[in-house]
């Protein structure tokens, strides 16, 4: 089984409701959970929030909300957000979580690639890079056993070169990046 964990808590330091946050008229959440919904090989959706806001958004579009508390909303690794979310799912035959961050809309990384390059290449997890190989973090896949284990050995990248907002600046290079996509 391969879930989609999408982390959107209520804060951000530089941009307040960050992850509600519209790009061409909808809220920067509807982007991965669309993405997580096309993508044929995820069998379940979950959203990990501590935002009333967010977990109603996410009811109304049939994904399943994971409550986390302050000590996980902070400035701490994404990977402690993934593992509470693995302890705190029913599903126990989970065999690869995809991390999609809400802060990259406009990613351009196939869910469905993704996927079947780390299970052609047996990584134990990747991630996603910008053109330059600076890591971005829009798609984070691991291997439950490894992550569980804390055995993370082969890591590979996939090249995402899409924007990470933290600013209404960014906003708008995501939202021009998209309607160009949508012409297409």
């Amino acid at each position: 089984m391969i879930i989609a964990v999408i982390p959107a808590k209520k804060d951000s330091s530089r941009l307040p409701n960050k992850n509600m946050a519209l790009v061409n008229g909808k809220p920067m959440i509807y982007y991965s959970i669309k993405d997580a919904k096309e993508c044929p090989q995820i069998d379940d959706i979950y959203v990990s929030t501590d935002s009333d806001e967010i977990e109603s958004y996410a009811k109304q579009h049939d994904v399943k909300i994971i409550r986390r508390g302050p000590e996980l909303c902070g400035d701490i690794p994404i990977v402690k957000v993934y593992e509470h979310a693995l302890q705190n799912i029913q599903e126990r035959n989970v065999q690869y979580i995809v991390g999609i961050q809400v802060d990259h809309p406009d990613r351009k990384t196939n869910l469905t690639e993704a996927i079947n390059y780390i299970l052609e290449k047996k990584f134990d997890e990747i991630i996603t890079v910008d053109k330059n190989g600076t890591l971005n973090g829009s798609l984070k896949i691991m291997d439950v056993k490894a992550l569980v284990n804390g055995k993370i050995g082969a890591v590979g990248t996939i090249m995402d070169d899409c924007t990470n907002i933290h600013y209404v600046e960014d906003l708008e290079v995501a939202e021009k990046n998209i309607q160009q996509w949508e012409k297409h």
